[in-house]
């Protein structure tokens, strides 16, 4: 008797990255560019919301995106001790 024609599965192996939608407090922070305290002072003070699984605390990344854009945005200013700081190393 013959055995029977058996598929292969040879070839690529896909693996695929799936980034997670909740993030620990040091990822949240890696992920907005800031220190944890940072992001746990949000959390403290209710700026930022977050959940807690057990012991760990998660962040959704949309509540971070939100976080993020709700932060004062930074204004230009004309500061005469730049303008006399460039004068002075120009004049130098």
């Amino acid at each position: 008797m013959s055995s029977p024609a058996v598929k292969s599965c040879e070839g690529p192996l896909v693996t695929q990255s799936i980034a997670p939608r909740g993030l620990r407090v040091p990822d949240a922070a890696a992920y907005a560019g800031v220190t944890h305290w940072c992001i746990r002072t949000a959390i403290w003070t209710g700026r930022l919301k977050a959940y807690r699984a057990g012991k760990t605390i998660i962040i959704l990344r949309e509540d971070i995106d939100r976080y993020l854009n709700s932060l004062p945005e930074v204004q230009p200013n004309n500061a005469e001790w730049l303008a006399d700081r460039q004068q002075k190393a120009g004049g130098a």
